[in-house]
């Protein structure tokens, strides 16, 4: 007893036993309790959003929409920075047992700048939406003067240059000397100065009533057919075409002097 008293009333020995003591309740409590708090924590793990992949695909919906507008706009050579902001109460909603949707909450047709985006998870269990927000920026070549152009003067080749830009907002660029080369401009463009669409006197690539080609692409696949054009076209526009073997109707883009393409 009065070693039991001497041990406690000396500090250092005090401390030794108080370890002691620690050691043993962390090597005799039941294991089950650890186990029970395991696997509490994987359990509100697994019923939580994961919101990193949420953002990544946010981020690939994105990455499509902008392959898709270049697709269709003759864009080549785009380099995408995008970034996206989820709010944190995202953090609170349950896991979506079905891959998550996204849905348009502008009307800006251009993939770039700052973009709106629904975020939504539609199941029989779980339902719940909130808006995201998403900043695109993209570098891609565009055309400048290479020369002063005086306005109603014919664009050609060696009055063009080539410069990244990059892009924070929508704006009609041009990208291909092919959009530009053979077009009148309406005002006088200075040397450097970007050249848009705004500044182009566009004419008819193909008149209503022309035999023109249609050609479809798919990836790698390429096929073409003949048709009718229904509508006036200007480069790049959108006119209606009539299969001359089907007599199908279709929309299809101005690419070329009697040519139309179709991307599906």
């Amino acid at each position: 007893m009065l070693k039991i008293l001497e041990v406690v009333s000396n500090p250092a020995k005090k401390a030794f036993v108080s370890l002691t003591y620690l050691i043993i309740l962390v090597i005799f409590l039941p294991f089950s309790v650890f186990a029970d708090n395991l696997q509490e924590v994987k359990l509100i793990t697994s019923n939580s959003v994961n919101i990193q992949k949420i953002k990544s695909a946010l981020v690939d919906e994105i990455k499509n929409e902008i392959q898709h507008y270049s697709d269709i706009h003759g864009w080549k050579k785009v380099v995408p920075n995008i970034k996206v902001n989820i709010p944190k109460a995202i953090s609170s909603l349950p896991h979506c047992p079905e891959p998550v949707r996204f849905t348009a909450q502008d009307n800006q047709s251009q993939p770039v700048g700052r973009l709106k985006r629904q975020v939504k998870c539609e199941s029989p269990t779980v339902n719940w939406r909130l808006n995201a927000t998403v900043y695109v920026q993209l570098t891609l070549p565009v055309m400048v003067a290479r020369t002063l152009i005086h306005r109603d003067e014919v664009i050609t080749m060696d009055m063009l240059d080539s410069k990244k830009l990059q892009l924070k907002a929508p704006k009609n660029i041009i990208t291909d000397a092919d959009q530009v080369i053979g077009l009148h401009a309406i005002r006088r463009i200075r040397q450097g100065q970007l050249i848009t669409e705004n500044v182009l006197k566009k004419p008819f690539l193909i008149n209503k009533g022309d035999q023109v080609l249609i050609v479809a692409k798919k990836g790698k696949f390429e096929a073409s057919t003949k048709g009718m054009a229904l509508e006036h076209g200007k480069m790049y526009e959108q006119i209606k075409v009539e299969n001359t073997a089907t007599q199908k109707v279709i929309h299809a883009r101005v690419v070329a002097q009697g040519k139309v393409e179709t991307i599906f």
